[in-house]
């Protein structure tokens, strides 16, 4: 597998060997350099009221020191791997300034723990969630009580959509998902939910029978979708099981990955509508709040970053 050529993992405050592991053997495997990055907190400007002797930004500069000594002593097992790794520490909010490093060194993949804490919040944290919405590029975020290789990849696409974008993040999608299975010698399994628009009120208006004809007529445009995005033969080579569902995407999606115990599961966010439209609001923190495997979210084609769109104004 060789997709990636500047990962970047971020460590924070957080155990993240897990995440640190994964990001030297992928850099490994894709011949990639690796930055390892952290952020800390800026030193209050009032500082310099407690010791007037000291400038705030010489205590800022003796802390990002100390983070960077910190960084180099955990680095040390992996001094034989020959990855070129590269250290950042930078102050402020965490997602922003990884955001900041992403478009600044033309970053193609950001890995970290999942940060949340079991019970207040569920699995994702708030660095996590900002990534997901804002970073463009693809966020690989692990659940730290997942280690070696994963056994179960799940492959999460939108059938309903037609347009180019959503095809095209499908594809992405079910591409990367299939070279990390085989890179894992993992079962490979995809996930589409699919519906008819307004089905609840067409049903009080129409009836059911008009209404469940309408269905299958939909359920047969979605196979045949399925089917040209997947022809015969393609993946031979890699059998995908597949689970097509009639349903809500958050519930069909939870429902597939707790059934299937997946590992991983590849998805896109921030799309106009349909399952990767669905990952964006209160339907995203539901999924993300509730979901108990590693997540490698990927944003569509030409997607900007709000911190990139403000950057150029």
């Amino acid at each position: 597998m060789k997709r990636f050529k500047r990962i970047l993992c971020y460590i924070g405050t957080d155990s993240s060997e897990a995440a640190l592991s994964r990001a030297v053997s992928l850099a490994i495997q894709n011949e990639a350099s690796l930055t390892i990055m952290d952020v800390i907190k800026p030193i209050p400007k009032g500082i310099a009221m407690i010791d007037p002797a000291t400038e705030a930004d010489e205590l800022q500069q003796i802390m990002v020191d100390e983070h960077e000594q910190s960084l180099l002593a955990r680095l040390a097992e992996y001094a034989d791997t020959a990855v070129p790794i590269e250290l950042v520490v930078a102050t402020g909010d965490p997602a922003t300034e990884i955001i900041r490093q992403v478009i600044l060194a033309d970053i193609d993949l950001v890995i970290k723990n999942a940060d949340g804490v079991p019970g207040l919040g569920g699995t994702f944290g708030s660095v996590a969630r900002s990534l997901l919405r804002m970073c463009p590029c693809p966020v690989w975020l692990l659940k730290p009580e997942i280690h070696g290789q994963f056994d179960r990849v799940l492959a999460a696409i939108d059938l309903d959509a037609d347009d180019h974008e959503h095809q095209k993040l499908n594809r992405d999608i079910l591409d990367l998902a299939l070279s990390i299975a085989q890179s894992e010698q993992a079962q490979l399994h995809l996930v589409a939910a699919w519906g008819l628009w307004m089905e609840g009120p067409l049903r009080k208006r129409m009836g059911d029978e008009t209404v469940d004809q309408m269905v299958t007529l939909q359920q047969m445009k979605v196979r045949s979708s399925l089917d040209e995005m997947i022809p015969s033969g393609m993946y031979d080579d890699h059998r995908i099981q597949i689970h097509l569902h009639h349903g809500d995407p958050s519930e069909v999606i939870r429902s597939v990955a707790d059934t299937i115990e997946a590992d991983l599961m590849v998805m896109g966010t921030v799309c106009r509508s349909g399952v990767s439209g669905a990952l964006v609001g209160n339907t995203a923190d539901t999924i993300f709040s509730e979901l108990s495997c590693s997540m490698l979210a990927i944003k569509p084609a030409g997607f900007l970053s709000p911190v990139q769109v403000a950057a150029r104004v």
